[in-house]
């Protein structure tokens, strides 16, 4: 095997492995998406149970405020009576305070409803809550892992670049430039094996002219459909 055609597979080993670590490096950002986006169920369950103790809440302030205005005119009601000497006006005060305070009875009922109903949203809400935390937790693991990741990716790619400089400097300029040419337009693959006459690379079969030149290993040999360099695998 020619020099340079050593030289070009180690160089082609080190771009593939840079392709490799720059196509993780651009996955991270995704993954640290994907992480956070488990996060959305949780917060949207922990949102509808807020909304729902605060809507049960506002239910129980509105009676609230009913009763209290009831107490307000039964009160005014009691003193109008208090102050009547009218039998007859006297009694319909005494219906008007007595529908009054049944109106309270049944608001104060519908109350221990409401209070019921906000128990059960308060524990609903903190079980959400408690999911959210804990699912929280395991995201920022990831995130963590993720970001350390993300530095080693790079750290591993500066030093892939350094060795691939080292690795092509020795190249010669005619076969460097083949095979730069090459790797942009052949999908990242410039130098394949030819194995039992197959091109390693668009799998056609060679000429015999090619196969003959590459036995007799003087110059760079290139498949004659795809133009990639051959090297003899087997």
């Amino acid at each position: 095997m020619l020099p340079e055609i050593t030289q070009l597979l180690q160089l082609q080993e080190r771009d593939v492995r840079l392709r490799g670590l720059q196509k993780d490096i651009k996955d991270v950002p995704l993954l640290q998406q994907r992480a956070k986006l488990q996060l959305a169920g949780d917060q949207g369950a922990v949102d509808a149970a807020l909304q729902k103790t605060r809507d049960v809440e506002v239910r129980i302030k509105a009676v609230e405020l009913d009763v209290q205005t009831r107490n307000t005119t039964i009160k005014r009601l009691q003193d109008q009576q208090f102050e009547t000497r009218k039998n007859d006006e006297f009694q319909a005060l005494g219906h008007e305070i007595q529908r009054y305070q049944d109106e309270v009875r049944s608001l104060e009922d519908k109350e221990l409803e409401h209070m019921e109903e906000l128990d059960a949203a308060k524990k609903e809400l903190h079980a959400a809550q408690a999911k959210l935390a804990e699912t929280q937790k395991h995201v920022n693991d990831d995130l963590k892992q993720l970001d350390e990741r993300a530095v080693n990716l790079q750290k591993r790619l500066e030093e892939t670049k350094v060795e691939r400089t080292g690795l092509a400097a020795p190249v010669p300029a005619a076969a460097l430039e083949l095979y730069e040419r090459l790797l942009k337009t052949k999908g990242g693959t410039a130098v394949v094996p030819l194995e039992n006459g197959i091109c390693g690379g668009c799998h056609m079969k060679v000429v015999q002219n090619t196969l003959q030149k590459l036995k007799q290993d003087e110059t760079i040999t290139q498949c004659e459909m795809c133009g990639r360099v051959l090297y003899s695998g087997g």
